[in-house]
């Protein structure tokens, strides 16, 4: 059974408001689509229905019902039996006269309790302790739906101030420092976490930590290819490219050098000794604050390296006064040590890696490639992809190497769509450097 032509609805039911009657409406299910994004904190559904018996009016179908869903696939299932899903919003497409045919827009429980949830305590811990406690504790979710929770390798001490638990969890990724590398080179790739649902759970990663499985666990890495033809019918197609990859670049020099994508300088003033703070990490000055994916510096204990890996950082030299680089960005900010703390010694660290964490983001999403591939479920947002490419005009099949755009990449997206057509998955992937030339 073929991933694009296998998937079975078992059942969709939707409680009314007052959970004492149930809806189906398995045989009245058009096209059903789900969103993973690594910049989301919730994942999103959109399930379109078909009503020709006018239920949508008569029976009480609306916004906070719980729905109940069910699909099998060859890959894997997708299972809301026990934990339902929430209408959070529903929109009539239109209708005919026989028929009228409207979408349901779905959420986790986690995202509606969030709204009714609060953060309001002072904490003093890693983010790791703190994101598990919020998800357990304020949103109510379970531990099998609590997935991949990398440990930083910074404290963090910030007072609540009434802010809702998702966001909360947003945040602390932002301020988090990857714990990867040898104890002399942690955080040698890059500073900066992502916190997102997929459909599975909850994640709190950081770029390096996942790229990392490159190293550990290359073989389940899931590979695709791009061939000449594409039968959804044979199984043998599961791992090929559906349709035409689309490539986005961004090209932008003078949008990159404000962005401080490959330097920027962070300055502070500490409010309690009234000074003027520089965030200096290492002896070498003039890399303080530049990014470079890790494969390009020093090899250290658990270096990752991608494949075909190559940075692309101007020579800006002609444009400076000086010999040496500058930086193309300068932000001043603030650093209030001690604030809740009697000994004014709260730890801040994540402002000294500030700069770096910019640059990591800007580098990571100025290249994206968009893919379509027959419905496989255990692809996730965060996933790992290796994605195999032919070369362009050559005599012989086996001339030489893969085209250079081949290759492991993160998934920064994706979307598993159910339709009349067949079942697809289309995944934005980006990666973190250049392709190298060859």
């Amino acid at each position: 059974m073929s991933y694009s032509r296998g998937a079975k609805i078992k059942f969709c039911t939707v409680s009314t408001p007052d959970d004492t009657e149930q809806v189906v409406l398995t045989e009245q299910l058009g096209p059903i689509q789900f969103y993973e994004d690594m910049i989301d904190a919730s994942f999103h559904v959109e399930i379109m229905v078909f009503d020709t018996a006018g239920k949508l009016g008569t029976t009480p179908i609306r916004s906070g019902s719980k729905v109940f869903l069910r699909i099998e696939t060859p890959s894997g299932v997708i299972d809301f039996e026990k934990e339902p899903l929430f209408i959070s919003n529903i929109k009539t497409s239109g209708s005919t006269a026989k028929k009228e045919f409207f979408v349901m827009q779905l959420e986790s429980k986690g995202t509606f309790i969030n709204h009714f949830s609060r953060i309001y305590k002072r904490y003093d811990s890693k983010a790791n302790i703190l994101v598990e406690k919020f998800l357990k504790e304020d949103l109510e979710i379970s531990g099998d739906k609590i997935l991949e929770i990398e440990e930083p390798s910074n404290s963090i001490s910030f007072c609540g101030n009434y802010k809702r638990p998702l966001q909360t969890c947003v945040s602390l990724a932002t301020k988090s420092i990857p714990n990867i590398g040898t104890k002399q080179n942690i955080t040698r790739g890059g500073s900066g976490f992502f916190f997102w649902e997929t459909l599975k759970g909850y994640n709190f990663r950081s770029p390096d930590g996942i790229f990392k499985q490159i190293i550990d666990d290359k073989d389940s890495i899931p590979v695709y290819e791009k061939v000449a033809s594409f039968n959804a019918l044979d199984p043998e197609n599961d791992f090929h490219i559906v349709d035409e990859p689309s490539w986005s670049n961004n090209d932008n020099l003078l949008e990159k050098l404000s962005l401080g994508q490959y330097a920027a300088y962070n300055t502070f003033f500490d409010i309690n000794a009234r000074k003027h703070v520089v965030a200096e990490r290492e002896d070498d000055k003039s890399a303080i604050h530049e990014y470079k994916p890790t494969s390009q510096q020093e090899s250290g204990e658990n270096a990752t390296t991608l494949s075909n890996e190559q940075p692309f950082v101007p020579n800006f030299k002609n444009f400076t006064r000086r010999s040496k680089e500058l930086p193309s960005r300068y932000l001043f900010s603030f650093v209030d040590r001690g604030t809740y703390t009697n000994d004014l010694t709260t730890p801040q660290e994540h402002v000294e890696y500030e700069a770096k964490r910019q640059s990591r983001y800007a580098a990571l999403f100025s290249q994206t490639l968009m893919i379509t591939v027959p419905m496989n479920v255990q692809l996730s947002a965060g996933s790992v992809v290796k994605v195999k490419f032919p070369r362009i005009n050559i005599d012989r099949p086996n001339s030489g190497s893969n085209n250079s755009a081949s290759g492991y990449y993160m998934i920064k997206s994706l979307s598993h769509q159910l339709g009349s057509q067949g079942d697809f998955t289309g995944l934005k992937l980006v990666r973190d450097a250049y392709s190298k030339l060859s």
